[in-house]
């Protein structure tokens, strides 16, 4: 049903507006085809394995937000649990969890810890564990520090940034060194006067900081939690869970204004000053999760220094009408300006899903009959370049990863010159049907 209603919105706004897709807007950069939408060039990928949905008691379909990639190991959250698996499909360790994972960091430390927040005994998002996804150690677990709040559980954002996991909560917010101990910083129990709504982290920690009616974009130290510089959030922008954390290496955000959920692609450069704001209107695809949940849940907007890489909505192809098409649109960092457009080919989808150097990473999605793609576009022209081919013989399993998504976790990952496709909506045992022909998660690479 969201299909077909996606489908119908789509047709209507190519008909107020065919020429945003069929201009020349800003260049026609674009990847040179080999037939069928592919992109020539680039390895042809084996599949290195399928997770299936676990068995579980529990009737309805449940969240398991998270998954991470090294060059060895592949983790996924799943029931109650983290699992670790080597790149055949084998597992490699299991860390329990007392209950569903809830709030998950993208991010890892470079010798590749991260964290989760789980619901422990049925009272909501109210623990955290930090766990070492090469080897499934699971260094700590902690009660989130909710205090004498009076929502307390509500809305857990948790993120790593550097050496720290930061989390928040409606009413309060911590912050602990990933090896584990004493708070770094945290709320105070009465009387703080501005909340931590969201959190950005990876190579910077963010914070949207809302004080009474004053909304900035902070950088913060994460040992201390002392901001180093502040930018104003532009008018309209309700509240701090308006704003989503793209990237922090360059700073780039996802704001919502006035009644619209993403209205505006904002970046920031490394001194704190706004560089540049760019409306996302009708036209595009951010790939952000439902509603405004997720503070780091844009998937399908990724940046160099001077380029951010944004998806357009899903319209119609050329030929019979049947076909459906998109592209990836470059946008100037600095300016806001539209740079170049380039097409995924008739019958196919495209949507940044990554960087490398100065390259955007994107996914192209399958056919019927032919398997996806991830290729790089070139951030001065827009060109596409195969880096891997998806077998043809999946491409109807690939078909049942939806990207963009509607969760508040990647459904793509590259690592490694591997991609990794990932559900983070687990069906439960009256969804017989959804569950066997929708895998967990399915990896591809050229070699285990």
């Amino acid at each position: 049903m969201l299909a077909a209603v996606a489908a119908v919105v789509a047709v209507v706004l190519i008909a107020g507006g065919i020429w945003m897709f069929t201009g020349d807007d800003g260049g026609g950069g674009g990847g040179q085809a080999d037939g069928g939408g592919a992109v020539a060039g680039g390895s042809t990928a084996k599949q290195l394995f399928t997770l299936e949905q676990p068995n579980t008691h529990v009737k309805d379909s449940k969240g398991a937000d998270g998954g991470w990639a090294t060059e060895k190991i592949y983790a996924k959250s799943t029931i109650n649990a983290v699992e670790g698996y080597h790149m055949n499909g084998k597992r490699a360790w299991r860390v329990p969890l007392g209950g569903p994972v809830c709030a998950a960091s993208p991010h890892m430390t470079d010798d590749h810890l991260t964290a989760v927040g789980f619901e422990k005994g049925g009272h909501g998002c109210n623990s955290v564990a930090v766990f070492d996804v090469d080897t499934g150690e699971k260094l700590w677990e902690k009660p989130v520090p909710f205090g004498d709040t009076i929502f307390g559980g509500g809305d857990l954002n948790l993120t790593v940034a550097q050496d720290t996991v930061a989390l928040s909560w409606i009413g309060g917010f911590a912050a602990y060194p990933i090896e584990g101990g004493d708070p770094l910083w945290k709320s105070k129990e009465t009387g703080e006067t501005c909340e931590h709504t969201r959190y950005g982290g990876g190579a910077r920690l963010l914070v949207v900081l809302e004080c009474g009616s004053t909304l900035t974009v902070n950088q913060l130290d994460p040992k201390t939690g002392h901001s180093t510089w502040d930018v104003k959030l532009p008018r309209g922008v309700k509240d701090g869970r308006s704003v989503r954390v793209v990237d922090t290496d360059p700073i780039v955000l996802v704001v919502g204004t006035g009644d619209e959920v993403e209205s505006e692609v904002m970046t920031i450069d490394d001194k704190g000053s706004v560089a540049a704001t760019f409306s996302l209107g009708k036209r595009y695809e951010p790939g952000c999760g439902i509603g405004n949940m997720g503070s780091e849940s844009c998937f399908n907007v990724v940046a160099t220094d001077k380029t951010v890489f944004v998806s357009t909505k899903e319209h119609s192809g050329k030929g019979d009408g049947l076909a459906r098409t998109n592209e990836v649109m470059g946008f100037g960092f600095h300016s806001g300006e539209p740079k170049w457009k380039s097409s995924s080919g008739d019958d196919r989808t495209v949507y940044p899903i990554g960087t490398e150097g100065d390259k955007a990473i994107a996914y192209v999605t399958p056919t019927l009959e032919k398997g996806g793609q991830v290729v790089s576009v070139s951030a001065d022209d827009g060109k596409q370049r195969g880096l891997l081919r998806l077998p043809d013989k999946t491409a109807e399993q690939q078909g049942h990863f939806r990207v963009p998504t509607m969760s508040t976790s990647a459904p793509a990952l590259y690592e490694g010159g591997r991609l990794f496709l990932q559900r983070s909506l687990l069906y439960g045992k009256d969804e017989l049907s959804e569950k066997e022909s929708a895998p967990m998660a399915m990896g591809f690479g050229t070699g285990r």
